[in-house]
């Protein structure tokens, strides 16, 4: 399977190398690039469009990057006040959770029959 995976892999390198010679070969005739402040003449139309894909990509890589960080630093502060307030939950809970054996407990075993009325009556069944 990952011989597959290989060769299908170079079959796509080969595929766009042939696209780009391709797209070369249509695209020879030189053209000027009139910029702001640089003027390059004569320059092949096939490598202004690469060199405008290749700015392209490397700036869509900066940005995911960026976004990237960015994310991961949000990420971090979410998990963060996720844990603080798992613990506040959990504080919360072991709280209240005293308080009802402490006061609760306490009332309904008074209420509660001894242990001796509970063994007499379960005779008697």
């Amino acid at each position: 399977m990952k011989l597959v995976k290989k060769l299908l892999f170079i079959l796509v390198i080969a595929l766009i190398a042939v696209m780009i010679s391709y797209f070369a070969r249509v695209n020879d005739t030189n053209v000027t690039l009139n910029l702001i402040f640089v003027s390059v003449k004569d320059i092949q139309l096939w490598l202004l469009s690469l060199f405008c894909f290749l700015a392209g990509v490397i700036f869509s890589v900066l940005a995911v990057f960026l976004d990237i960080m960015f994310m991961s630093g949000k990420e971090r502060k979410l998990l963060k006040e996720l844990k603080k307030l798992k613990s506040e939950l959990s504080s919360i809970r072991n709280e209240k959770l005293n308080d009802i054996s402490e006061s609760d407990l306490s009332e309904n075993g008074e209420n509660l029959p001894a242990k001796e009325v509970v063994e007499e009556n379960q005779e008697q069944i």
